[in-house]
């Protein structure tokens, strides 16, 4: 007879097996890159029970089909209508030198904005300076004020945008303001927003999380952006969010630099669409105001050629950011300048900068000398030694946590957005950069880079070997996660 601790015994180890058995061939069948296939069947075959819990939570890139075919209905509802579209298209079509011009249209092809002509751009790196010119165009407009952050905080910066949407809407203004449901949870639920609703601004969530829609869709897939949008011609995009420097609870960390354009000129066009769908998202109005969209005419001369690529769960291209991001770094011939909070790349990336590196193109990625994520900057720092030894300059900045995402190539191309170098920007969240094909500002965005690097410490590759041996244990197992995260 057999006995009873031996017979739950060999249950529980052949549901064990079942469950990798099963969870194998979903993970198969669904992953898209064997990379992340690989972490993921590591994870569910040393913990089965915990790992296919954590993979139906976090593992697949759904928005849940519900949301994801809405989602994909309001983008061609809103850019079908008549009223929505932008006209004259080859009239600003901008002058872009031979060499970008595959670059933008891939960037076309995978969902962007064509590139448009006429834009004026004023580049801003100080947060205060940033606020205030936000709340100055807020305090003048006319129209309506419409504003889609990531993170919002309940501070000095948060409580002066707060005052100024109320004075806009007492002036008449429509006032429509969406954040993201996870990171910006605690003012979604402060005592501000229920002054903003009462004075008539309207407040939404952007992905609220609820355990509903844990059920039927991934929890951590947020709306990333940083959008503010003046009356249809004004708008702001980049790093920053609505907060002071210094945010709640990592003071340790020093204040955070971010980096944030002001547009004005056709491009908005496309910044103020992508607006409308994503409010649309998720309150169901579809915002059909009067001077939504201005007329283009009396361009401002030839301008700034622009485009825009917003990219999300939805897109129907694997991981588009990164796509343009590496063809940028093929068409380099003299420097490649990253900046980055966190770096947690793939195969494609790291071949994509050793690349560049090898064939003599100066590759400089700025990260932060102290990251608050450890786990991914553990990740990160894992391939640091490969890129070292290929070339690749990686400088650790120093002067507070480094928040701003830019890129620019031979001081002729810039990319700046709200979008990190790792995988969950490019394959998970809401994300959107701009793209510009102008040398004098690549040349601001890259004086800001090389200012960063005049307060960063350059890593040596024969120093960077000497590390003990228990930081390359940490570093390599973070690493193994790296898909993941």
């Amino acid at each position: 007879m057999i006995p009873e601790s031996s017979t739950w015994l060999l249950v529980t180890s052949l549901i064990g097996w079942l469950i990798r058995l099963v969870m194998g061939l979903v993970i198969i069948l669904r992953r898209r890159t064997p990379s992340t296939a690989l972490a993921w069947l590591l994870l569910v075959f040393t913990a089965p029970i915990i790992g296919s819990f954590i993979y139906f939570m976090i593992g697949e890139n759904r928005l849940g089909s519900k949301r994801t075919r809405e989602y994909s209905r309001i983008v061609r509802q809103v850019e079908s209508m008549q009223r929505f579209t932008l006209p004259d298209l080859h009239a600003l079509q901008p002058s872009i030198p031979e060499k970008y011009r595959p670059l933008a249209s891939l960037a076309e092809g995978l969902g962007g904005s064509p590139p448009l002509a006429g834009n004026e751009l004023d580049l801003f790196d100080d947060t205060q300076m940033f606020i205030r010119a936000l709340v100055a165009d807020i305090d003048r407009a006319r129209y309506h004020c419409h504003l889609l952050y990531y993170i919002y905080h309940e501070d000095r910066a948060g409580h002066q945008v707060v005052e100024a949407l109320i004075r806009a809407r007492r002036r008449g203004v429509v006032c429509r303001l969406l954040l993201d449901g996870v990171g910006s949870r605690g003012f979604l639920r402060s005592d501000q927003v229920a002054r903003l609703r009462a004075n008539g601004v309207q407040v939404a969530a952007a992905l609220p999380v609820n355990a509903l829609r844990a059920r039927v869709a991934r929890v951590d897939l947020r709306n990333h952006r940083k959008l503010a949008v003046i009356d249809g011609q004004i708008a702001y995009t980049g790093s920053h969010n609505l907060s002071e420097p210094i945010y709640p609870g990592k003071q340790n960390y020093g204040a955070w630099v971010d980096a944030t354009v002001r547009v004005t000129g056709p491009i908005v066009h496309p910044l103020q669409l992508l607006f409308i769908e994503d409010w649309y998202l998720d309150t169901d109005e579809l915002a059909e105001d009067d001077h939504l969209l201005p007329p283009t005419n009396n361009l401002p001369g030839p301008g700034v050629g622009a485009q825009l690529l917003p990219t999300g769960p939805i897109s129907s291209v694997e991981s588009p950011l990164q796509r343009v991001m590496l063809q940028a770094m093929h068409l380099a011939t003299e420097q490649i300048i990253f900046t980055t909070p966190y770096f947690v790349p793939d195969e494609a990336m790291i071949g994509g900068l050793g690349s560049a590196a090898l064939r003599g193109v100066r590759t400089v990625l700025v990260v932060p000398h102290r990251a608050d994520n450890r786990i991914a900057a553990a990740a990160g720092r894992a391939f640091y030694g490969e890129l070292l030894r290929w070339g690749v300059e990686i400088q650790e900045y120093t002067a507070g946590l480094l928040h701003a995402k830019t890129l620019t190539v031979d001081r002729e191309f810039a990319f700046l957005g709200t979008a990190n170098l790792d995988m969950r920007s490019f394959m998970l969240n809401f994300e959107l950069a701009l793209l510009i094909y102008e040398s004098d500002f690549a040349s601001k965005v890259r004086f800001l880079q090389e200012s960063y690097i005049s307060s960063s410490v350059r890593l040596r590759h024969e120093v960077w070997r000497q590390r003990s041996a228990a930081r390359i244990i940490i570093e390599n197992s973070a690493k193994l996660a790296s898909p993941l995260l």
